[in-house]
């Protein structure tokens, strides 16, 4: 039977249907009123394509724009949504169509959301949201040139030993030089759970890697750890920096969210877990420290590291300037080595805002400061003045146009808390006596 007309969609679908039922070309053919062969060719074609493929085509050059391919009641239908919900993203512009579409859905092909996001920047701007400008990225953390002039510290956390302890592993390695600079397991077992290490735990292990190798760094590179960095909303600096830049180390901190910053101290930990771990050192305690000393002095002394410029050398072969002192440290002369001006200088060159609480005081390092109740809810600025060693709150006031645009008022001067060689060093002053003179060195530090 010869075929009168052009097809319509509902029969090309009807044969795509009847023949995916079991029906023939033949008798779907005689029942449409078309040529095998064109029943034959349609139903191919949505056998190849689906339905979509069935759909009639426009001969020529197609319509040109970013959903030109689409069906316009879609993109009709896409833009009203918009228009309708400006806060509507693309994809729960997707949702709603796909809801509408129902069970149409699977015949009707929708743009992705990315396309469908470039179609409402150009077609209704008014109704997206500008992007919000990016605070530019913070700087990678120099790289060292010589040894010992930046050390990276990191904590491996959870480790569960065979008594019912918990220790965390704290590890110092030398950036240039490969050594294993330090390593210590502390017991972190609470009631609850397990605890982050303190500030006292931090300064012991630093300690114990000063006197073992004799030097300071340049440069102490960590994490973001809040004993480490401070609250990560506040740029007032822990214990442990006011300690460090005392001493006249650099206390820097890889990028938040990069742990890549400090690769040599973050592979040294795999390092050590081969080496050190095993059914007899992870019993307790004593047993993993006296492993990890162990592997340690194998690894500075004896390993052939292929890291660095190590070549297949230990690290102490490589590096022998390793065990010369860069700026010479000795437990006893500690104190005289650490500047509390150095201190006040580094607090100044900080502005603190701060927002008067309702009992008239304000928050300096996890320490309170009374300003004053008839500031209650106002925004202060803070600064410190290492001249008389005072905490300095001020006001900001907005003045006429024609005058200066704004002008410091001195609410109150405060003395600082905790502000004391003893309580940032945990030394105490008394118990020192100074055994003979200390000549120090201070190289440039990297910028």
């Amino acid at each position: 039977m010869g075929q009168r007309y052009a097809l319509s969609q509902a029969e090309k679908e009807e044969i795509y249907r009847g023949k995916l039922a079991g029906k023939s070309l033949k008798a779907l053919a005689a029942e449409i009123g078309c040529s095998v062969s064109c029943a034959r060719k349609w139903w191919r074609q949505g056998r190849d394509e689906g339905l979509k493929g069935l759909r009639r085509r426009r001969r020529g050059r197609g319509p040109s724009g970013i959903l030109s391919q689409f069906e316009p009641e879609i993109v009709t239908k896409a833009l009203r949504y918009k228009r309708t919900h400006p806060l509507w993203g693309a994809r729960r512009v997707l949702v709603e169509l796909r809801r509408e579409l129902g069970e149409a859905e699977e015949v009707v092909c929708l743009p992705s959301a990315s396309r469908l996001a470039v179609f409402f920047k150009e077609k209704c701007p008014e109704c997206v949201a500008s992007p919000k400008p990016r605070d530019p990225p913070p700087p990678r953390p120099p790289r060292a040139s010589g040894v010992h002039e930046i050390w990276q510290l990191d904590s491996q956390e959870g480790i569960h030993l065979a008594d019912g302890e918990v220790a965390t592993m704290c590890n110092v390695r030398d950036e240039v030089g490969c050594a294993q600079i330090a390593s210590q397991a502390f017991s972190v077992k609470t009631d609850r759970h397990w605890r982050k290490l303190t500030t006292e735990e931090i300064q012991q292990l630093l300690r114990a890697a000063f006197t073992e190798w004799r030097t300071l760094p340049d440069i102490l590179l960590t994490d973001n750890e809040l004993v480490l960095a401070g609250c990560p909303t506040d740029p007032y600096p822990s214990l442990i920096t006011q300690w460090l830049v005392g001493l006249g180390v650099k206390h820097m901190f890889i990028r938040p969210g990069c742990p890549k910053d400090q690769p040599h101290i973050e592979r040294s930990h795999r390092t050590l877990d081969n080496f050190a771990f095993s059914q007899a050192s992870l019993a307790n305690l004593a047993s993993l420290q006296q492993a990890l000393d162990t592997e340690r002095h194998q690894h500075n002394h004896l390993f052939p590291s292929r890291a660095g410029d190590c070549a297949g050398r230990p690290p102490l072969v490589a590096h022998p300037q390793l065990m010369q002192p860069r700026r010479p440290y000795h437990p006893q002369h500690e104190l005289s080595l650490f500047s509390l001006q150095r201190v006040a200088d580094y607090l100044a060159s900080f502005n603190f805002e701060r927002k008067v609480s309702p009992a008239g005081q304000i928050s300096l390092g996890r320490l309170l400061y009374s300003v004053g109740r008839r500031y209650a809810g106002q925004t202060v600025q803070v600064r410190f003045d290492p001249d008389d060693w005072l905490w300095v709150v001020t006001s900001i006031l907005e003045d006429d146009v024609e005058a200066p645009p704004q002008q410091e008022t001195i609410l109150v001067r405060r003395v600082p808390k905790n502000f004391s060689v003893e309580t940032i060093t945990g030394l105490d002053p008394k118990d020192y006596q100074p055994q003979q003179p200390v000549q120090l060195t201070f190289p440039c530090l990297i910028a």
